[in-house]
């Protein structure tokens, strides 16, 4: 059950941010606000209540869900997941610089459509086990992307494998670093 409240919390997290494409404040718990036309916006649930597991499958969620008509690079996405990241990825996105990323293929054509990219990441079965109370831990992710079609069709893509680390700091836990991962 744990799990499933987390992956909706990461898809609804990565929806309201790529398709409101507004931020809001964080809270300790996650609310539905309704307003007056006919959608939803729902917050994300505060960086500080999540463990480890929550924190790396939000954060790579956010990490890859895009705006590609919005953003100038996958880096955007970056700064959007900025109070879920910690070390070396914080800095990148603090920096205020757009970090050289590869673009996608499809980045181009997903932008003359209009389509956006929601991402969704659960914890892979290939995670290394960690000895209980580790302040840094790894944690295998299979993130699965969609392609929120303007018409409103949607195309999901074949679902990768992230290895990513987790550094728990006095805030909470933090996503430091992410790698893919050949399968």
């Amino acid at each position: 059950m744990q799990i499933t409240r987390i992956t909706v919390a990461a898809v609804c997290t990565a929806a309201a941010v790529t398709l409101a494409g507004c931020g809001s404040d964080t809270t300790a718990d996650q609310h539905v606000h309704e307003g007056s036309d006919d959608h939803q916006v729902l917050e994300p649930l505060s960086p500080q209540q999540l463990d480890a597991d929550q924190t790396a499958s939000t954060a790579m969620g956010m990490v890859l869900s895009w705006q590609p008509a919005i953003d100038e690079s996958k880096a955007d996405a970056l700064i959007r997941a900025r109070s879920y990241l910690g070390g070396g990825l914080l800095a990148v996105a603090d920096s205020g610089t757009r970090a050289e990323v590869r673009p996608d293929a499809d980045w181009q054509q997903w932008a003359a459509a209009k389509d956006a990219v929601s991402a969704t990441c659960v914890r892979a079965e290939s995670t290394p086990a960690a000895p209980e109370g580790m302040r840094t831990v790894v944690i295998d992710l299979t993130c699965t992307q969609t392609v929120l079609h303007a018409g409103g069709r949607s195309t999901r893509l074949t679902p990768q494998l992230w290895r990513t680390t987790v550094t728990r700091t006095d805030d909470g836990w933090r996503l430091t670093d992410y790698r893919f991962q050949q399968q």
